[in-house]
C-alpha cells in the first residue's frame, strides 16, 4: 500500500483562492449557443461536463496527498501553502464544471459519483524519493499536461459560458504546476539525480493515465466550441508537452532527458491505451 490515504470534505470553502466564491468573475447568466443546441448535443455535453467534474474532485484528493509529502518533506511553507490551496481549488473546480453541465442540463443535476484515487507506489523508491516523485508526478507532470489540456481546449472553446469555466479552470492548474516545478527547484545535485532514472517511467505512467480515463471526446464540431476537445487533439497536445514543456523543465533543472527524447521520439507509448 502506498503511504499516503486519503480524506476531505469535498467542499470548497471561504478561506480560499475567490473566498468562497465559485470564479474569480461571474459566469455569463445567459449563452445563446446553448439555446441553439439540439437535446442529444446537450446531452452529450452534460456528459464531458460532468465528467470533468468527477475528475477534478479525484484531483482535490490527489493535492491532499502532495501537501502530505509536502510536509513530511519539510519543504518551503510556501509550496505547502500552495497545496493547500489547490486542494479547496479543486474542489471549487468540480462545483464549476458541475454547474455547467446543469446549464447544458438545464435542470438540478447531483454531483457524479466519486472516483477512486490510485495513489503511486513506485516500488523501490525510498520514503524521501516516494515523497518526491509524488510531487513531481502530478503537479510538474499532471498539473503540467492538465494545463496544456485546457490550453489546447481553450482554443476551440467559443461558446460563452464555457469559455468563461475553461478560462477559470486554466488560470489555476498553471499555478498548481509550479508546486512540483518549485519543489525541484530546492533539491541539491544529490536528489537531483536520484531522480533521472524516474523520470520516463513518470512521464509514462502520467501519460497513460490521461489516455486511459474514460472522458468523452465528441466528434461532433460544434460542441467542440462548448469545452469539448477532439481526442486527435488532445492526443497531439500531451504528446507535444513531453518535448516543449516536460523536457524543458527538467533541463533547466539540470536533469539529463536523453531517455525521454528518445521516448518522446518513439511516439510516447503507453502500451494498451489511446485517446477516444
Amino acid at each position: 500500500m502506498a503511504p499516503y490515504q486519503v480524506t476531505g470534505t469535498g467542499e470548497h470553502g471561504p478561506d480560499g483562492r475567490w473566498k468562497g466564491r465559485l470564479t474569480s468573475r461571474p459566469l455569463p447568466e445567459f449563452d445563446p449557443e446553448i439555446e441553439a443546441l439540439t437535446r442529444d448535443q446537450r446531452a452529450e455535453l452534460v456528459a464531458v461536463w460532468l465528467g470533468r467534474s468527477a475528475s477534478e474532485r479525484r484531483v482535490a484528493d490527489a493535492f491532499l496527498v502532495v501537501r502530505q509529502a509536502l510536509v513530511d518533506a519539510g519543504s518551503a511553507e510556501s509550496l505547502i501553502g500552495l497545496a493547500t490551496r489547490a486542494i479547496d481549488d479543486e474542489y471549487r473546480h468540480a462545483e464549476l464544471a458541475r454547474v455547467v453541465a446543469e446549464r447544458f442540463a438545464g435542470k438540478p443535476l447531483h454531483p457524479p459519483a466519486k472516483l477512486a484515487l490510485d495513489v503511486p507506489q513506485h516500488p523501490g523508491a525510498s520514503p524521501e524519493l516516494l515523497r518526491l516523485l509524488h510531487v513531481l508526478g502530478h503537479c510538474a507532470l499532471n498539473e503540467t499536461f492538465a494545463s496544456a489540456f485546457l490550453e489546447a481546449t481553450l482554443s476551440l472553446t467559443t461558446a460563452p459560458l464555457a469559455r468563461a469555466a475553461v478560462r477559470e479552470l486554466l488560470a489555476d492548474e498553471v499555478d498548481h504546476a509550479r508546486i512540483g516545478w518549485g519543489q525541484l527547484a530546492s533539491l541539491n545535485v544529490a536528489n537531483r539525480r536520484a531522480l533521472v532514472p524516474w523520470l520516463v517511467p513518470l512521464v509514462r505512467g502520467n501519460l497513460s493515465m490521461w489516455r486511459s480515463s474514460p472522458r468523452p471526446y465528441p466528434k461532433d464540431s460544434a460542441l467542440h466550441r462548448h469545452g469539448a476537445p477532439p481526442a486527435e487533439l488532445i492526443e497531439r497536445t500531451l504528446v507535444d508537452a513531453i518535448e516543449k514543456l516536460v523536457i524543458p523543465g527538467f533541463e533547466y533543472f539540470g536533469l539529463p532527458c536523453e531517455d525521454l527524447r528518445a521516448f518522446h521520439a518513439q511516439g510516447a507509448p503507453t502500451p494498451g491505451y489511446t485517446i477516444g
